[in-house]
């Protein structure tokens, strides 16, 4: 079978580095090691570009861009707790809104998420 093109080509950005505490899940990184600019827009244009998970407290969080892909968008954050099932799956409508974060800027959106799941 022949490999498409999109499988072997490398990618024009690396992810972006994020330190992650033991016990978190990085359930979701469409989030590259790039900045947002008219340029860059495509990159991000993810519905979540970062989420993340602590099954044992049942915290997480979601993140993007809005509005989705603008240059002049803002990173927001949601921060929430979800419970869990004896079998580790979500509970349906236990999410519990802890907060959001909104910055124009990338270092401080990354700064905020790894001290999220640093304090929980």
């Amino acid at each position: 079978m022949k490999k498409s093109h999109a499988m072997t080509a490398p990618l024009k950005y690396n992810l972006q580095p994020i330190r992650v505490p033991s016990g978190w899940t990085i359930t979701i990184n469409n989030l590259f090691e790039v900045e947002l600019t008219a340029e860059t827009t495509e990159w991000f244009s993810s519905s979540v570009l970062l989420g993340g998970v602590r099954r044992s407290t049942g915290h997480c969080f979601d993140s993007r861009v809005e509005p989705e892909g603008d240059p002049e968008g803002e990173f927001v954050v949601d921060f929430l707790t979800i419970e869990h099932d004896k079998h580790g799956k979500p509970v349906k409508n236990s999410e519990a809104f802890l907060g959001e974060f909104r910055t124009r800027h990338k270092a401080r959106f990354i700064e905020k998420i790894e001290s999220f799941m640093l304090e929980t």
